[in-house]
């Protein structure tokens, strides 16, 4: 069949017509002759169509994004109640929304995009940006609203504030000191200082009193050894009670040393065992030597008469 442009034009209507698939992929696949003709009669597939007098964007599965699509889907997103967050929005909701938006047909950012879709970002964002003056501005609201502003409590309670702090000014007692607050009347770590030396003083005190200088120990043993000698003279049977109760006040040998003088008394034991055993093993020898007489030229075996003769010849 010899294609024409009016013949290719007709055909086209009558598929569109008939609720045929005309998209690219599938006019491909079914149409091959056709779409061959179209392209060379017309350049493109699209131009084709477009020439029958039929919607090309209506028919192809793939929706081109442009600025009108992209606020669509914008304004469709905030509708929904969804987190219109940069993050949230090109890596969870909608990756291809957010590569279109920065696309050079469409927006120089993202928040130009929401702007354009006639939305705040502030508003419709769940993850807030924070800037110096906006951390200022939320210390001098808790600061108006009496809360505490300590390090730690603003962690707990506001974090994000924290972070953004950190992030602002280096240090959440730089934040303070910019936001015009004195930090020594907010830190609570003074207080606990102060309780902490206090604790700290009186317990060094206390062991001073109890603690003894060696020039104390030094004349309690002095005054303890006169009186003994005192007892001594006075009743002589003394000596001996004392010394008895000297021997039983010594304290038991703990476990270790225990089990050291137990370790000693049985090497001790396996050595003499040892030495026992060599004696008796070099003693027993030397009986069994003394015993076993050495043999005499007597007793020794003498050869057969046949073979003394046989040697005798071989002599000869």
């Amino acid at each position: 069949m010899r294609w024409t442009r009016k013949g290719i034009v007709a055909e086209i209507q009558q598929l569109h017509r008939d609720g045929a698939a005309l998209n690219y992929a599938a006019a491909e696949a079914h149409y091959l002759q056709l779409m061959r003709a179209a392209a060379w009669h017309f350049g493109t597939w699209r131009h084709a169509v477009e020439t029958a007098g039929i919607d090309y964007s209506a028919l192809s599965k793939y929706r081109r994004w442009g600025r009108d699509r992209i606020i669509e889907r914008i304004r469709e997103l905030h509708h929904e109640g969804a987190d219109l967050s940069w993050r949230s929005i090109s890596l969870e909701i909608d990756p291809a929304l957010a590569a279109a938006a920065l696309r050079p047909n469409g927006f120089a950012s993202w928040r130009q995009a929401i702007a354009a879709a006639g939305l705040d970002i502030e508003e419709v964002a769940r993850y807030q940006a924070w800037d110096a003056e906006r951390v200022i501005q939320e210390i001098h609201a808790l600061h108006r609203e009496k809360k505490p502003m300590s390090s730690k409590l603003v962690q707990i309670n506001n974090q994000s504030l924290f972070c953004a702090a950190r992030r602002r000014f280096g240090s959440w007692d730089e934040a303070l000191s910019a936001a015009g607050l004195d930090v020594s009347q907010i830190r609570l770590r003074q207080p606990a200082q102060r309780i902490a030396r206090s604790t700290r003083k009186s317990t060094v005190q206390s062991s001073r009193k109890t603690s003894r200088s060696p020039r104390q120990h030094k004349a309690s043993g002095e005054s303890f050894a006169a009186g003994d000698a005192a007892i001594r003279a006075t009743n002589p049977a003394h000596t001996s009670s004392n010394t008895t109760v000297v021997q039983r006040s010594q304290p038991p040998l703990s476990k270790s040393r225990r089990s050291n003088k137990s370790t000693t008394a049985q090497l001790a034991t396996t050595k003499t065992i040892a030495i026992n055993r060599a004696t008796s093993q070099r003693t027993t020898g030397t009986r069994n030597k003394s015993v076993v007489p050495p043999a005499s030229r007597s007793s020794r075996t003498a050869p057969p008469k046949a073979l003394r003769a046989t040697t005798a010849t071989h002599k000869a």
